[in-house]
Protein backbone atom coordinates (compact mmCIF):
# COMPACT_ATOMS: atom_id res chain seq x y z
CA UNK A 1 0.00 0.00 0.00
CA UNK A 2 1.52 3.69 -1.24
CA UNK A 3 1.85 6.12 1.56
CA UNK A 4 -1.07 7.88 -0.53
CA UNK A 5 -3.36 5.01 -0.40
CA UNK A 6 -2.91 4.77 3.59
CA UNK A 7 -3.25 8.42 4.12
CA UNK A 8 -6.70 8.41 2.32
CA UNK A 9 -7.78 4.82 3.59
CA UNK A 10 -7.38 6.55 7.06
CA UNK A 11 -9.43 10.18 6.30
CA UNK A 12 -12.56 8.04 4.90
CA UNK A 13 -12.24 6.12 8.31
CA UNK A 14 -12.42 9.38 10.10
CA UNK A 15 -15.59 10.06 8.25
CA UNK A 16 -18.79 10.36 10.44
CA UNK A 17 -22.48 10.04 9.58
CA UNK A 18 -23.11 13.83 10.26
CA UNK A 19 -23.13 16.30 7.79
CA UNK A 20 -20.37 17.91 9.35
CA UNK A 21 -18.33 15.89 7.64
CA UNK A 22 -15.07 14.47 9.75
CA UNK A 23 -15.63 13.85 13.23
CA UNK A 24 -12.82 15.11 16.07
CA UNK A 25 -10.61 13.21 17.89
CA UNK A 26 -7.99 13.63 20.34
CA UNK A 27 -4.54 12.83 19.05
CA UNK A 28 -3.41 10.28 21.61
CA UNK A 29 -6.50 8.49 20.53
CA UNK A 30 -4.50 8.33 17.47
CA UNK A 31 -2.57 5.38 16.54
CA UNK A 32 0.93 7.12 15.26
CA UNK A 33 3.29 4.90 12.96
CA UNK A 34 6.40 4.02 14.59
CA UNK A 35 8.98 6.71 13.35
CA UNK A 36 12.95 6.14 13.18
CA UNK A 37 14.59 8.52 15.68
CA UNK A 38 18.49 7.37 15.74
CA UNK A 39 18.94 10.23 13.51
CA UNK A 40 18.33 12.59 16.48
CA UNK A 41 20.70 10.76 18.75
CA UNK A 42 20.13 12.52 22.36
CA UNK A 43 16.89 14.92 21.61
CA UNK A 44 18.66 17.34 24.62
CA UNK A 45 21.72 17.88 22.49
CA UNK A 46 20.05 17.74 19.23
CA UNK A 47 17.74 20.46 20.68
CA UNK A 48 20.05 22.49 22.02
CA UNK A 49 21.86 22.10 18.47
CA UNK A 50 19.18 22.96 16.22
CA UNK A 51 18.30 25.67 18.59
CA UNK A 52 21.86 27.06 18.12
CA UNK A 53 21.37 27.17 14.36
CA UNK A 54 18.09 28.87 14.74
CA UNK A 55 20.09 32.37 16.90
CA UNK A 56 18.73 31.09 19.87
CA UNK A 57 20.77 31.30 23.26
CA UNK A 58 19.80 27.92 25.55
CA UNK A 59 21.05 28.06 29.26
CA UNK A 60 20.67 24.68 31.59
CA UNK A 61 19.54 25.90 34.95
CA UNK A 62 18.97 24.64 38.33
CA UNK A 63 16.06 26.25 38.98
CA UNK A 64 13.86 29.15 39.18
CA UNK A 65 16.17 31.00 40.84
CA UNK A 66 19.00 31.13 38.50
CA UNK A 67 16.52 31.88 35.49
CA UNK A 68 15.45 35.06 37.86
CA UNK A 69 19.40 35.97 38.15
CA UNK A 70 20.28 35.66 34.58
CA UNK A 71 16.75 38.12 33.66
CA UNK A 72 17.96 40.47 36.25
CA UNK A 73 21.39 40.89 35.61
CA UNK A 74 20.35 41.52 31.60
CA UNK A 75 17.21 43.64 32.07
CA UNK A 76 16.93 45.28 35.47
CA UNK A 77 15.32 48.73 35.31
CA UNK A 78 13.63 47.37 32.20
CA UNK A 79 9.90 46.29 32.06
CA UNK A 80 9.96 42.12 32.71
CA UNK A 81 6.63 40.34 33.01
CA UNK A 82 6.31 36.61 33.29
CA UNK A 83 3.48 34.53 33.40
CA UNK A 84 5.00 32.05 36.23
CA UNK A 85 5.42 33.49 39.61
CA UNK A 86 9.44 33.87 40.46
CA UNK A 87 10.40 35.29 43.51
CA UNK A 88 11.94 38.84 43.06
CA UNK A 89 11.50 38.80 39.13
CA UNK A 90 8.22 40.99 39.63
CA UNK A 91 4.94 40.90 38.63
CA UNK A 92 3.38 37.74 37.13
CA UNK A 93 -0.77 38.00 37.35
CA UNK A 94 -1.42 41.84 36.76
CA UNK A 95 -0.19 42.46 33.42
CA UNK A 96 -2.03 39.59 32.60
CA UNK A 97 -5.51 41.73 33.07
CA UNK A 98 -3.82 44.87 31.02
CA UNK A 99 -5.26 46.03 27.66
CA UNK A 100 -2.84 44.22 25.20
CA UNK A 101 -1.48 47.39 24.13
CA UNK A 102 -0.32 48.04 27.36
CA UNK A 103 2.29 45.38 27.09
CA UNK A 104 3.90 47.31 23.85
CA UNK A 105 7.02 48.36 26.22
CA UNK A 106 8.11 44.77 27.62
CA UNK A 107 11.55 44.10 27.01
CA UNK A 108 11.54 40.50 28.50
CA UNK A 109 8.69 37.97 29.16
CA UNK A 110 8.99 34.35 30.30
CA UNK A 111 6.82 31.64 30.30
CA UNK A 112 7.33 27.88 30.88
CA UNK A 113 6.53 25.45 27.54
CA UNK A 114 4.61 22.46 27.66
CA UNK A 115 7.23 20.59 25.09
CA UNK A 116 10.21 21.22 23.06
CA UNK A 117 11.02 19.23 19.58
CA UNK A 118 14.50 17.82 19.19
CA UNK A 119 14.25 17.78 15.44
CA UNK A 120 13.20 21.68 14.51
CA UNK A 121 13.93 23.25 18.10
CA UNK A 122 10.16 23.96 18.06
CA UNK A 123 8.35 24.79 21.66
CA UNK A 124 4.70 24.57 22.27
CA UNK A 125 3.23 26.97 24.55
CA UNK A 126 -0.58 26.72 24.49
CA UNK A 127 -3.08 30.03 25.09
CA UNK A 128 -3.13 29.68 29.02
CA UNK A 129 0.61 29.82 29.17
CA UNK A 130 1.24 32.61 28.10
CA UNK A 131 -0.99 34.92 30.16
CA UNK A 132 -2.40 36.96 27.03
CA UNK A 133 -1.84 35.53 23.37
CA UNK A 134 0.18 39.14 22.55
CA UNK A 135 2.82 38.70 25.09
CA UNK A 136 5.36 36.60 23.48
CA UNK A 137 5.35 38.36 20.05
CA UNK A 138 4.88 41.95 21.01
CA UNK A 139 7.84 41.65 23.69
CA UNK A 140 11.99 42.65 22.50
CA UNK A 141 13.23 39.79 24.54
CA UNK A 142 11.23 36.37 25.05
CA UNK A 143 12.10 33.78 27.73
CA UNK A 144 10.56 29.75 27.70
CA UNK A 145 11.40 27.68 30.38
CA UNK A 146 11.46 24.04 28.87
CA UNK A 147 11.76 20.83 31.41
CA UNK A 148 14.39 18.42 29.97
CA UNK A 149 12.00 15.62 30.57
CA UNK A 150 9.62 17.25 28.00
CA UNK A 151 11.89 17.38 24.87
CA UNK A 152 10.49 14.42 22.81
CA UNK A 153 12.33 13.69 19.05
CA UNK A 154 9.98 14.60 16.64
CA UNK A 155 6.56 16.60 15.99
CA UNK A 156 5.07 13.23 15.42
CA UNK A 157 5.85 12.63 19.25
CA UNK A 158 5.11 16.40 20.11
CA UNK A 159 1.00 15.67 18.41
CA UNK A 160 1.07 12.46 20.05
CA UNK A 161 1.42 13.88 23.36
CA UNK A 162 -0.97 17.45 23.39
CA UNK A 163 -4.53 17.40 23.48
CA UNK A 164 -5.04 19.82 21.41
CA UNK A 165 -8.57 19.27 21.15
CA UNK A 166 -8.80 20.37 24.88
CA UNK A 167 -7.40 23.83 23.86
CA UNK A 168 -8.13 27.25 22.36
CA UNK A 169 -5.19 29.02 20.58
CA UNK A 170 -1.55 27.98 20.71
CA UNK A 171 1.77 27.73 18.89
CA UNK A 172 5.18 26.47 18.51
CA UNK A 173 7.67 28.94 18.85
CA UNK A 174 11.07 27.98 17.18
CA UNK A 175 13.61 30.89 17.23
CA UNK A 176 13.05 34.37 17.72
CA UNK A 177 11.15 36.01 14.79
CA UNK A 178 13.28 36.29 11.34
CA UNK A 179 12.55 37.07 7.60
CA UNK A 180 14.71 36.91 4.52
CA UNK A 181 11.33 38.25 2.74
CA UNK A 182 13.20 41.36 1.22
CA UNK A 183 16.26 40.72 -1.26
CA UNK A 184 17.02 37.39 0.81
CA UNK A 185 18.35 39.09 3.44
CA UNK A 186 18.19 37.85 7.01
CA UNK A 187 16.57 40.28 9.08
CA UNK A 188 15.71 39.41 13.09
CA UNK A 189 12.92 40.37 15.00
CA UNK A 190 11.25 41.83 12.33
CA UNK A 191 7.76 40.70 13.55
CA UNK A 192 8.10 39.88 17.22
CA UNK A 193 10.88 39.33 19.39
CA UNK A 194 14.31 40.29 19.00
CA UNK A 195 15.78 37.05 20.70
CA UNK A 196 15.02 33.92 22.54
CA UNK A 197 16.44 32.14 25.32
CA UNK A 198 15.52 29.20 26.23
CA UNK A 199 16.16 27.87 29.73
CA UNK A 200 16.27 23.92 30.39
CA UNK A 201 15.78 22.76 33.72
Amino acid sequence: MSSREEILGRLVSLKSDTTIGLSIRKMSDISIPTFDTDHIGDPIEKFKEVLDELHTEVLEVNNLQDIAAFVLDKYSGKRIVSAIAIEGLGDSETWKTLDPHDLQDVEFALFEGTLGVAENGAIWLSEAQMGQRVAPFICQRLGIIVKKENVVPLMHHAYKALEITDMGFGTFISGPSKTADIEQSLVIGAHGSRELFVFLV
